[in-house]
């Protein structure tokens, strides 16, 4: 699954990245500092020793030393060859050889040699020295005199690097035990995405005691609260429909062999009422507790229309249809969709003195009849009893309440307007 921009995680790594990139830029910055700064004072070192080459009247040597400077045992010549060229001077080069850095001091030439035109002859192309781009010849005749000097100063950038390798580890690893802490809560969406779906059987599994661990324990108890009332609930509603679905069913017959009158008809439509409602209770009872899957398939919606017309024991022609010929084809679950337009059909049919018009669209279907604009808590159909009393004519807001229940499982919309003395039921297809 994929980590939206205002997810936690994704802002606890970006900055961890952040702050990597920004500790590693700095190191590097102050690494090149101090190789610059040992660069200096390399050459400094090296400036001085060559002042003291210069005088030729005593041994330097202690000198040499305090700068942490030595002569080395290695020719001039081996270094040319060999070493790599770091900097050049007027009279000397710093070369580096196997990790190690040398001075190679040539003399200035002497005085005497100044004035012999035959010193700056230019010799042959084979004998040109290929890093002082002088003439090998010419130094010789002037003079050269060449000395090696080695740099005896420990320097190692090893602790700089353990010490960034440290910061850089103990970085990642607070990372890692952060984003192991926070992990869990992506684990708690997901379970309460699936609980919304209708899985019931969750435990998510705790590690640890922190916040996050206790807010899976209490979600777990929760969840295990809420499926325990929901189990005693629908064992309650079914023994109820099952022990009341006897009585009624007795008193229909018996209200059948009695003799013709008004009594009679009264007691047919009270059984009659009494056996709607426990339909209408077993139907929210199957919706409410989750059972009832939807099984998705593209139908035509005048198949549907005609089921819903088999369910209300109508004849079609009784409604004025506009756009049959439209063909629309909806991807539904062929019962509980006819149940929901059978619904909103009869609530027309019922409260209207007009025969319903139902209104096919691509994208939407719409039944209108005339009649009063529904009252305020009658168009809340999010929950069922919303009317403030009943009696044997009106309804309980059962059937709008399923309807609503139907449609917006099928991720469709279900909307009501009182337009021009009409009241119109719209389900807008996504």
């Amino acid at each position: 699954m994929s980590i939206n921009n205002h997810s936690i995680i994704r802002l606890i790594s970006l900055f961890f990245f952040f702050v990597f990139i920004l500790i590693n830029g700095l190191f590097w910055i102050a690494y090149q500092h101090f190789y610059n700064e040992h660069n200096s004072d390399q050459m400094r070192r090296f400036l001085l020793a060559e002042r003291l080459l210069h005088d030729q009247q005593r041994d330097f040597s202690i000198e040499l030393g305090q700068l942490m400077i030595q002569k080395s045992g290695l020719s001039s010549k081996q270094l040319l060859s060999t070493g790599e060229v770091m900097s050049t001077l007027p009279f000397g080069k710093i070369i580096t050889l196997h990790g190690h850095t040398y001075y190679i001091h040539f003399m200035p030439p002497h005085p005497h040699n100044l004035f012999d035109k035959n010193a700056f002859r230019v010799p042959p192309p084979d004998k040109f020295d290929l890093f002082t781009f002088k003439p090998l010849h010419q130094l010789e005749m002037v003079g050269l005199s060449s000395s090696v000097l080695e740099d005896i100063q420990p320097h190692t950038m090893m602790m700089f690097w353990i010490f960034l390798i440290s910061v850089d580890t103990l970085i990642l690893f607070f990372f890692a035990f952060l984003l192991r802490k926070l992990l869990p809560l992506r684990q708690l969406k997901n379970a309460i995405m699936a609980y919304r779906d209708g899985d019931t059987n969750l435990n998510i599994p705790i590690k640890g005691e922190d916040e996050i661990s206790q807010i899976t324990y209490e979600f777990n108890r929760t969840l295990g609260k809420i499926a325990s009332m929901r189990e005693a609930r629908s064992l309650f509603l079914r023994n109820i429909l099952h022990e009341l679905k006897t009585p009624i069913m007795k008193g229909s017959l018996t209200t059948d062999c009695l003799e013709i009158s008004n009594d009679q008809e009264r007691l047919k439509r009270i059984f009659a009422r009494m056996d709607y409602l426990l339909g209408e209770f077993a139907k929210m009872e199957r919706f409410s507790s989750g059972e009832w899957k939807l099984n998705l398939q593209e139908y035509r919606f005048v198949d549907l229309l005609d089921h819903a017309c088999d369910l209300l024991l109508c004849h079609k022609d009784i409604l004025c249809i506009e756009g049959e010929d439209s063909d629309l084809i909806i991807n539904v679950d062929f019962e509980l969709f006819a149940v929901a337009l059978k619904n909103i059909i009869d609530n027309a049919l019922k409260y209207s003195t007009n025969n319903p018009i139902i209104v096919i669209s691509s994208h939407a279907i719409k039944v209108c009849s005339i009649g009063m604009p529904l009252s305020a808590d009658k168009q809340n159909f999010t929950k069922p009893f919303n009317r403030p009393y009943e009696d044997s004519s009106s309804g309980l807001g059962l059937g709008l309440y399923i309807t609503h229940s139907i449609i917006h499982k099928h991720n469709f919309n279900f909307l009501y307007h009182h337009i021009n003395g009409n009241n119109c039921f719209t389900i807008i297809i996504k």
